[in-house]
This record gives C-alpha cells, sequence and structure tokens, in this order.
C-alpha cells in the first residue's frame, strides 16, 4: 500500500545485497547465487555457495550515527569468543569477516548455518549465555558501558528528531525518561561489569550440529550481567526462572532477586521502544503499531 516502506525497504535491500556481493568478489569468495536470509534490521545474505554470511548495516544503520563500529565490535567480540570455545556463529575464516565498507554500507561476513526451525528451552537459553559470558570474559579490547542503553537511545532519538518525526513534547519525555533511566542504572546494587551479548533474547540463539549457538552480537558491551539477564528472561515469562536457575549453575553465581534485574528490564523495554520507533519511520507496515504500543508503554 502507498506510504507502508516497502519501496523503501525493498530499495535499501538491493542497495544491501549488491554490497554484500561486491565485498564478496573482493574477498575471492564464489557467490554467484547469494540469497537473502533475512531484511528486518540489518540484511542477512547467504553468499552462496559459498559457506558465508554477509551482515549488512541497512535500516539498522538509521538509528546509528556510526554503524561500522557496532559491527566492529561484534566481529571482535564473536571471534574472540569462538576461539575461547564460545556458543556463538563465529565470523568466517575463508576471508576477512571485516566490517568492510561497501557502497556507503558496513558489511561483515560470517560462518553459515542451515535455517533451523528448532527453538531452544529455557534451560538450554541459560547455559547458552552463561557459556557465552564466560568465553568472553577475558576479552582484551574497549568496549563502551551499556552501550545500547546509552549510545543505541542517544542515536536513535536525535535520528527521529533530524528526521520530525515526533512530536517535540515527545522527543522530551523520551529524553528525560532516558536520563532517569541512566541515573536508576548507577543507582542499582549490581554485580562488576563485564562483556555482554547485548542483546541476549531467544531470537538470537541458532541451533547447529554443536548445540545452540549466539548470533547478533552488535550490543555487546561491558556492564552488569544483571542487564543480559534481564533481557534473557524478558522473553522467557514463566520459563524466566529455570533459564536464570541454569545461568546460576554453570557460572557458579547466585540467581539474581526479580528486583535486582527490574531496572535492566525497564532500560531494556525503553532501548526497544527508540529502535522500534526508528524502523517504524523507515518501515511503517512492519513496525508502526509495535511502536505505538512501545511508546504509550515507556512513557505511560
Amino acid at each position: 500500500m502507498p506510504g507502508d516502506g516497502s519501496n523503501r525497504v525493498e530499495e535499501i535491500n538491493r542497495a544491501g545485497l549488491a554490497a554484500a556481493v561486491a565485498v564478496a568478489a573482493e574477498q575471492g569468495l564464489p557467490a554467484g547465487d547469494p540469497r537473502v536470509l533475512s531484511g528486518r534490521g540489518n540484511l542477512i545474505v547467504h553468499l552462496a555457495p559459498a559457506p558465508v554470511v554477509a551482515r549488512v548495516a541497512t535500516l539498522t544503520a538509521w538509528t546509528r550515527s556510526d554503524p561500522f563500529r557496532w559491527l566492529l565490535h561484534e566481529v571482535a567480540v564473536a571471534g574472540h569468543a569462538a576461539r575461547h570455545g564460545g556458543p556463538v556463529v563465529a565470523p568466517t575464516t575463508l576471508a576477512d569477516a571485516g566490517p568492510h565498507h561497501s557502497d556507503g554500507l558496513a558489511v561483515s561476513l560470517w560462518e553459515y548455518l542451515p535455517p533451523s526451525a528448532r527453538r531452544p528451552g529455557a534451560a538450554a537459553v541459560g547455559q547458552a549465555l552463561a557459556r557465552l559470558h564466560l568465553a568472553v570474559a577475558g576479552f582484551p579490547g574497549k568496549l563502551d558501558y551499556l552501550s545500547g542503553v546509552r549510545a543505541q537511545i542517544t542515536d536513535g532519538l536525535d535520528a527521529l528528531q533530524r528526521a520530525d518525526v515526533l512530536d517535540l513534547a515527545v522527543l522530551a519525555a523520551l529524553r528525560e525518561r532516558h536520563a532517569e533511566t541512566l541515573a536508576e542504572l548507577e543507582a542499582a546494587a549490581a554485580s562488576p561489569a563485564i562483556v555482554l551479548h547485548g542483546d541476549a533474547h531467544t531470537g538470537n540463539l541458532l541451533h547447529s550440529p554443536a548445540g545452540w549457538l549466539w548470533t547478533d552480537l552488535e550490543e555487546t558491551c561491558r556492564c552488569p550481567r544483571e542487564f543480559d539477564l534481564a533481557v534473557m528472561v524478558g522473553g522467557l515469562g514463566a520459563d524466566g526462572a529455570a533459564a536464570l536457575a541454569a545461568y546460576a549453575d554453570v557460572t557458579g553465581t547466585q540467581v539474581p532477586a526479580p528486583e535486582a534485574l527490574a531496572p535492566f528490564a525497564r532500560a531494556r523495554l525503553l532501548e526497544a521502544a527508540v529502535w522500534t520507533l526508528g524502523m517504524a519511520h523507515q518501515y511503517p507496515a512492519r513496525y508502526l503499531d509495535m511502536a505505538t504500543r512501545m511508546l504509550a508503554g515507556v512513557l505511560g
């Protein structure tokens, strides 16, 4: 339908596909039959017949001041995790994993996993997150502190203001809520900062012959573990307790009380609302209803 954003999405996905194929050619990868696997926030392309997947920052790039930097952190942390036996989809070893600049877009390259309809149980999710945290504990690189709640929201609100998407009063209310959220997290009693996934929901776990593997570490950062735990249980409902117990069993930590996770859960809801508003501006047919509900939820 007119105005639903589909034309823009098709256009940017075509550009993303061309960028992915161009990087494949530069890296000497056979990619004569590229296949789009997903185009929700980033464009995910299997560079068939090569067993390599390209991740292209497309729609998500609109909400970030430096999309390349997010992919750079993702490749670095995932590569470290893979080298230390962590449960991640690894950057490809068949070429330079990047990220690469291609026609104004950021592109990274990853190992290909065949699609699977399997979904993890709660205990498997908790175990996978615990194993990831242990594998990246010694990551030597510099990472921002809580980048999802800080930069993701700041950049997203700035983009919405530049595009004149929201009423100025609504933007002001979101900025005020952001400041309150950051203050609440500073005051929250939590564990020391560690390297996190940053977006540890079950949709970012893929099944493989080696078990469940994490993908989409773009929001990796340093923060108390409670943030990842809050994101993990947020999508599990009543099964969240089983995931927390499994995590604690692997890491040897205590199961956190609900009140310890609550500030991080609220921060995540604000982050998700701002991100979804950015997606709704570009692709209203898919995201507008969701963004409207989430906006009401964080400002209600």
